[in-house]
C-alpha cells in the first residue's frame, strides 16, 4: 500500500476542475486504484501500523451494507492475507449487496447484526470484548480514531501550494488528518454530509484544527447518503463532464462548491474522495 501512496504517484492525479474557476483543482484520489481508492486507503495505514504493533492476528470493523470503509479493508486484507472480520448492519436473510458480495470473495468474515447491536459500535468495552474474542486489532467505523488521522503526509508537498482546500466528511477523520498537513495560513472547506445537529462543530470547537475552517452544514441533503432528484441530476451532469460522483460524499461536495460561489482567484484544491463502488446502491454504474 506504500507504494501506492506516493506523492510522485499521487501529484499525477491533480487535474484542473471540468467548468470550474481557473485556479481550481481536484485531486483524484477515486483513480489512486481500481480497488483500493479515495480516502479510505490514507485511513487504513495507521491502522495497519497499529496492528502490526499489537501482535493481533486479525482486522475487525463496522459498516453498513454499501460500506467504503468495508469494501477497502476487504480488499486491503484480502492483498495483505490478513483475516478480517466486518460487523454489518444488516440481517443475514437479506440479500447481499454488491459491496459485501465484494467482500465476501475477498475473505472477509461478515457478521450481521440488528440496530441495536450495531449501536454498540463506539463502545470500547465492546471493541475489547471482540478484540479478545477474535484476536483482532478493532478499526473503529470508518477508519475514525488517531489512526486514521496518521497517512496523509504524502499530500503535504501538494497541499502546500494552495490557499484553500475543500472535502466532504462525514466522521471527519479525514479532515482532521489532512488540516495537520496543510499550511498554517491557508483554510479548509469542510461540506458535513451528516445531519448532526451540529455535532462536529462542537466537536472541533473542543479541539480545534491547525488551519482556519469553515465547514459547511447545509448541504447534506436531509440525511447520510440521502440523494434527492436535485443531486442525482448534479451526478449525470458531472458524469457527462468526465468527473464522476458519488450521492454520498462527493455530489454533496459539488453541491456546496456550486452553491457557495467562492472566489475565483483563490488557488483552490477540492480532494475528491472516491467511494464510487457505492454508487451501485442507487442505480449507478461505477465509471
Amino acid at each position: 500500500m506504500e507504494p501506492l501512496l506516493a506523492h510522485k504517484r499521487i501529484s499525477s492525479l491533480i487535474t484542473p476542475l471540468v467548468s470550474g474557476p481557473e485556479n481550481t483543482h481536484v485531486l483524484r484520489l477515486d483513480q489512486l486504484d481500481p480497488v483500493l481508492s479515495g480516502n479510505k486507503v490514507f485511513k487504513l495505514l495507521g491502522h495497519l501500523n497499529a496492528w502490526k504493533a499489537s501482535g493481533r492476528r486479525g482486522l475487525l470493523s463496522f459498516g453498513g451494507a454499501w460500506s467504503n470503509h468495508l469494501h477497502a479493508l476487504a480488499a486491503l486484507a484480502s492483498d495483505r492475507n490478513i483475516p478480517v472480520t466486518g460487523f454489518v448492519r444488516a440481517y443475514a436473510h437479506q440479500s447481499l449487496t454488491a459491496t459485501l458480495e465484494d467482500c465476501q470473495q475477498w475473505g472477509m468474515n461478515l457478521r450481521f447484526c440488528d440496530r441495536v447491536t450495531y449501536a454498540q459500535r463506539y463502545d470500547s468495552g465492546w471493541h475489547q470484548a471482540l478484540a479478545e474474542e477474535y484476536d483482532a486489532w478493532v478499526i473503529p467505523e470508518g477508519g475514525e480514531g488517531p489512526e486514521g488521522e496518521q497517512g496523509w503526509s504524502c499530500l503535504q508537498p501538494i497541499l502546500a501550494t494552495y490557499r484553500e482546500v475543500w472535502l466532504a466528511a462525514g466522521t471527519g477523520t479525514t479532515a482532521r488528518g489532512i488540516a495537520a498537513m496543510m499550511p498554517a495560513d491557508s483554510q479548509l472547506v469542510v461540506v458535513n454530509c451528516v445531519a448532526d445537529r451540529g455535532a462536529l462543530a462542537r466537536r472541533w470547537s473542543a479541539n480545534p484544527l491547525p488551519v482556519r475552517v469553515t465547514l459547511l452544514d447545509t448541504y447534506h441533503g436531509g440525511g447520510f447518503a440521502r440523494a434527492d432528484t436535485g443531486l442525482m441530476d448534479l451526478i449525470r451532469r458531472y458524469d457527462q463532464l468526465g468527473l464522476p460522483l458519488d450521492p454520498v460524499y462527493t455530489a454533496k461536495l459539488m453541491a456546496a462548491f456550486e452553491g457557495e460561489s467562492p472566489d475565483s482567484t483563490v488557488p483552490r484544491l477540492l480532494i475528491h474522495t472516491g467511494g464510487l463502488q457505492g454508487r451501485r446502491g442507487y442505480g449507478l454504474e461505477i465509471r
